[in-house]
């Protein structure tokens, strides 16, 4: 896998780019429930938190740009032992 600078994407560029692909992947099959049938009340508290967590963002911006201004900075420690570890148990799998 080749990995390229392809520049600094602003800020508020990702965060639409993220919130338009949020939106698009939330919006439910509408499907039309049989006449007199009855929606239990587990059904309709898990509906109102797969609304709640489909309107919250999926990636956390903030510690995007904290990491992001890290590496920038040259302050990101690195413990390399632990990186060829998880590499090696990546390819385990």
């Amino acid at each position: 896998m080749k990995i390229r600078n392809q520049g600094v994407v602003p800020i508020e560029q990702l965060k639409a780019d993220t919130k338009k692909a949020t939106a698009e992947m939330a919006k439910p099959a509408v499907k039309q429930a049989a006449a007199g049938a009855n929606i239990s009340s587990t059904s309709l508290a898990a509906g109102a938190s797969l609304d709640h967590l489909s309107a919250q963002d999926e990636v956390d911006m903030d510690k995007v740009m904290a990491m992001r201004s890290a590496i920038e900075n040259g302050e990101l420690a690195l413990d390399a032992d632990a990186l060829i570890s998880a590499v090696l148990e990546l390819h385990r799998r």
